[in-house]
């Protein structure tokens, strides 16, 4: 066998946990961008920029008064969540997106995210600062949690540093059932 590959994990659980992504006493780490907010921009609603030229934009315009949430996930939020242990963590490109992105969340998902459970990175890595906060707040990697993220690259780096993450699209399971519930 070749050793730079890991054998295969007999304990690997295919399909998804749904007790888990229900459980409420998870902290949750939610995204914004295509998580919390639909992802559709520009006349479009499809950003097709640098992410320079994106940054630059919004130092001077507010998209994210145009940006909806889903009832889907106030649903969740109301049902599945306590707001205490629910967090917001975006990749954001200045202080103007933060603010902008902090107007959104009040206004779309009042009361689910304490103010000071609202953080941004510069960085598209989230693993350090989701790892400093369960350490700094709870019990570490040890606590229950889950992030909910919508980029499969942000989701593998939390994976590798031992996070539990989940792609937003696996909330859809949750959907169907709560729908034909």
């Amino acid at each position: 066998m070749n050793s730079q590959f890991k054998s295969f994990d007999p304990a690997y659980q295919l399909g998804l946990d749904t007790r888990l992504m229900r459980d409420p006493q998870l902290v949750r780490v939610f995204d914004i961008d295509g998580v919390l907010a639909i992802y559709g921009y520009g006349s479009d609603g499809i950003n097709v920029c640098s992410d320079t030229e994106f940054d630059a934009f919004m130092e001077s315009h507010d998209l994210y008064q145009y940006a909806r949430g889903t009832a889907f996930m106030r649903s969740y939020l109301k049902s599945c969540t306590i707001p205490h242990l629910n967090y917001v963590l975006s990749q954001s490109g200045n202080e103007a997106q933060d603010r902008q992105k902090i107007a959104f969340l009040k206004r779309e998902y009042d009361g689910f995210f304490p103010e000071d459970h609202i953080l941004f990175t510069r960085e598209p890595d989230k693993t350090s600062i989701v790892a400093k906060l369960l350490s700094e707040h709870f019990d570490g990697l040890a606590t229950p949690h889950l992030c909910i993220d919508d980029d499969v690259r942000v989701l593998d780096k939390l994976q590798v540093g031992g996070i539990k993450a989940i792609h937003v699209s696996s909330l859809l399971l949750l959907a169907e059932m709560m729908h034909s519930a």
